[in-house]
């Protein structure tokens, strides 16, 4: 690998980041990472692990709260099941009663 190449890939690189194409990005690194210098490959592959975990961390953060969110749903729906049911007790009970 000589510098010429090291320099063509970073002026591509460059290219792609400053038109602010993420998916490009991703794309042009993973097509080229075996070009890159080994540190930097690296660091390449770190941060597409870091990338996938916090992606990760955020579905599982979304999950949880659509969760709990349906938890919610379900103690009103039942407080409001038991304020129907007293509701009729207490209407059989003013009719038993005749009031």
């Amino acid at each position: 690998m000589n510098n010429q190449t090291i320099s063509d890939l970073y002026s591509k690189l460059t290219e792609l980041v400053e038109a602010g194409d993420e998916s490009a990005v991703r794309a042009f690194l993973a097509d080229n990472i075996k070009s890159f210098p080994e540190d930097v490959q690296k660091k390449i592959v770190f941060e597409f692990f870091a990338d996938a975990v916090d992606k990760k961390l955020d579905t599982d953060t979304q999950i949880a709260q659509i969760q709990k969110e349906g938890m919610d749903s379900l103690g009103e729906i039942e407080k409001a099941e038991g304020g129907l049911k007293d509701q009729e007790k207490l209407s059989n009970l003013r009719s038993s009663l005749g009031i």
